[in-house]
């Protein structure tokens, strides 16, 4: 996008948007990873260690990206 003329993008909608749906992905899938190794609970499950860790792996990675500045 051309700066000069349409000026710079908000960066509003990155933390009003993004932050919080990458808190509820790492709050999730720390649940979930959790739940899986049998921390919370009594049952131990396979799928879910292998989700749990990757969605809130997936949250962080959008956190580091809300928070990143821009140039």
């Amino acid at each position: 996008m051309d700066e000069s003329r349409y000026g710079k993008a908000p960066s509003w909608p990155k933390f009003f948007l993004g932050l919080p749906v990458a808190a509820l992905l790492v709050i999730g899938g720390g649940y979930l990873a959790l739940v899986s190794w049998g921390v919370i609970g009594g049952e131990q499950s396979k799928s879910l260690s292998v989700v749990g860790p990757l969605v809130a792996g997936l949250g962080v990675a959008l956190g580091i990206v809300c928070l990143r500045p821009r140039p």
